[in-house]
């Protein structure tokens, strides 16, 4: 499995990422997710993402009672706006994930400038943490492709990781087409930022047929640190680490 730095961040991951937000819906208890995830652990995949909203953070404490925590990037998010609520997000991620940090946090569902602008009270809790050695990594995630939107999220200081719907058809991506999309991408890699993209299988709408030629194409994009795929079960794990094996980037990552 290749590992890489993820971006300009200092945090090595495995490129292919497990995307934990359908385990509520197929497994019938955390300890199950914990297996499943520990599993996809011993297969080389060290990166995982979650949110708050995904009601599925509990499934990682249950699988970092088997892991050592420093060997896995733990990748969480929240919708928080202001300060109060950002810091009480931290804490539940905390208590459910059963960990004293966060590898990365992300504002979660970025979907314009306006609301980036109305969420720097949660990056003032989401400083504070950082300070306080709880949090590593901040940034946000976006479905959206407007030129502003990107370039707020991409131009701002203190967002190290952005993670960004991207398909071999562009299919999901609110705003714009998927080639000037690309070109926005491409800039936030060239600043260093930690690049993970999503919505690669555009949220399973495609023939099973298909699955291997979509996923493909993201472990393609080059600029793309991180693909992240949500996985259900021990055989989508085979399937995805398949792939991902069968791929390593020419380029070499980013070095400061």
């Amino acid at each position: 499995m290749e590992r890489l730095e993820y971006g300009n961040t200092g945090l090595e991951i495995s490129r292919l990422c497990f995307g934990v937000g359908h385990l509520n819906n197929v497994c019938a208890s955390y300890a199950e997710g914990g297996d499943l995830l520990r599993e996809a652990f011993d297969r080389g995949i060290t990166f995982w993402d979650t949110a708050e909203g995904y009601g599925s953070q509990p499934h990682l404490g249950s699988a970092l009672k088997g892991i050592k925590r420093s060997q896995v990037v733990i990748q969480t998010k929240t919708g928080a706006q202001d300060y109060d609520g950002a810091h009480k997000s931290i804490q539940r991620s905390l208590r459910e994930m059963e960990t004293d940090y966060i590898d990365v946090l992300l504002l979660h569902g970025v979907s314009s400038p306006e609301d980036l602008a109305s969420r720097e009270g949660a990056l003032s809790a989401f400083l504070d943490a950082k300070s306080e050695g709880i949090i590593r990594v901040i940034g946000c995630s976006t479905h959206i492709f407007t030129g502003p939107v990107m370039d707020a999220v991409i131009d701002h200081p203190e967002i190290q990781v952005i993670l960004a719907t991207a398909n071999k058809e562009g299919r999901m991506l609110e705003g714009g087409p998927l080639d000037r999309h690309l070109e926005y991408l491409q800039r936030a890699y060239d600043l260093g930022k930690g690049l993970s993209i999503m919505k690669v299988i555009a949220a399973g709408d495609i023939p099973q047929s298909e699955l291997e030629d979509w996923i493909r194409w993201g472990f393609d994009l080059e600029i793309a640190h991180a693909i992240n795929l949500g996985m259900c079960n021990r055989s989508e794990i085979d399937f995805d680490v398949r792939i991902a094996r069968g791929h390593a980037r020419q380029r070499l990552h980013r070095v400061a």
